[in-house]
């Protein structure tokens, strides 16, 4: 059953430091170790320049350290303070200590033969998976190897996968580091080195039986040795005066990149602190607005329930008024249809009446006769 493991339960003092860089001239020290006193117990820190530079600083426990990483970013008086985890000197890797990067790098350098590689990749993105969240892990090459990439979200998982070193495959130690151009480039010098010594070997292979081909390179390894061994003491001394003067303008060159770089950041975090302000101001302007547009809400909402009890209370109104006035009309009609049925009923009375009276002429005449003196008498009265 192959298996991945590393000594990352192993204590060490190393798991302890944090290395602090971008300090300021005028940040004091007391302050800044106020500052980190938060996140645990300081029992050393060393500044490696008094006017700015990188401080590194000792934590009692490692627990203490990755509280201090977790509580990243960290600012201090308006400035960012660049932190990470103190690695120890790696003679083969130089700048491992110095650089930062989310990516690692795993050189294969050995044959494996107890599974394929999609189950291999599978097993390293399980293992690695423990130290945080992981983007991709893929097979990748270069001019004169192979490697695997695994990309993380963090650099500091990086830096902690680089402490918990060495890991091991089936008891074989991978080749860990971090990907980055100084190692790649390294790497390609190692394997490219091992390729020419290994076309040479083959080579004398081939001509073993060549004595004066044999006797030939042994010369030329002399006369090379010799000639190395006979440098003097002033070409050493031009060399060292030489590497003194590159060394002095790269540090000038780091030094005004580095003074350009804080200028660009702390114009970008005055931006940013400006973008706040007008934010926060944005913000209370809103709430205030908010508050204002909610009492009202409220006085509406109150206003339209007054409303509705007044519209409900003349629904009932109108209800009772209109059940009163069907009442009054529904008599009236039953009176009327009583009147009718009256004023029907004389009316054929009164037909037939009509219809029994005599129609002679003497009775007509005598009614006629009859009529002017009443007329007159009318008249005179």
């Amino acid at each position: 059953m192959s298996s991945i493991s590393s000594n990352r339960h192993h204590y060490s003092p190393k798991y302890t430091e944090i290395c602090i860089g971008n300090i300021s001239n005028q940040t004091e020290p007391d302050r800044l170790l106020m500052y980190f006193e938060q996140f645990g117990n300081i029992v050393q820190y060393n500044f490696t320049s008094p006017t700015g530079g990188y401080v590194f600083i000792t934590y009692k426990d490692p627990s203490m350290v990755d509280t201090c990483m977790k509580s990243r970013p960290h600012h201090l008086d308006g400035r960012h303070l660049y932190v990470k985890r103190a690695l120890p000197i790696d003679d083969e890797h130089p700048r491992e200590r110095f650089e930062t990067t989310r990516d690692l790098m795993i050189v294969i350098d050995f044959d494996n033969k107890n599974c394929t590689e999609k189950e291999f990749l599978t097993q390293l993105r399980g293992y690695f998976s423990s130290y945080g969240t992981l983007y991709a892990c893929k097979y990748c090459h270069e001019t004169y190897f192979n490697y695997i990439l695994v990309e993380f979200a963090d650099k500091d998982q990086v830096d902690r996968i680089i402490l918990d070193k060495p890991h091991y495959y089936n008891e074989h130690q991978l080749n860990v580091m971090k990907c980055i151009p100084s190692n790649i480039e390294i790497m390609n010098k190692k394997y490219s080195l091992n390729k020419q010594q290994s076309s040479i070997i083959i080579k004398d292979a081939i001509d073993d039986d060549n004595y004066d081909y044999i006797k030939s390179q042994n010369n030329f390894n002399k006369n090379d040795s010799i000639a190395k061994e006979h440098i003097s003491e002033i070409d050493l001394e031009n060399e060292v005066y030489r590497l003194q003067n590159v060394l002095k303008k790269m540090n000038d060159d780091f030094a005004i990149k580095r003074q350009q770089l804080e200028e660009q950041c702390s114009e970008q975090l005055k931006k940013l602190d400006a973008n706040t302000d007008q934010t926060n101001r944005l913000q209370q302007d809103l709430e205030q607005e908010y508050a204002k547009l909610l009492t009202e809400y409220e006085s509406i909402k109150r206003e339209n329930e007054s409303l509705n009890e007044q519209y409900l209370a003349a629904e009932l109104e109108n209800f009772e008024i209109t059940s009163y006035y069907e009442q009054i009309l529904s008599e009236e009609k039953g009176k009327t249809i009583q009147l009718e049925n009256e004023y029907t009923q004389k009316l054929k009375i009164l037909n037939s009446d009509h219809s029994a009276l005599p129609s002679s002429p003497c009775l007509i005449s005598s009614a006629s006769s009859k009529s002017p003196s009443k007329s007159i008498i009318s008249k005179d009265n």
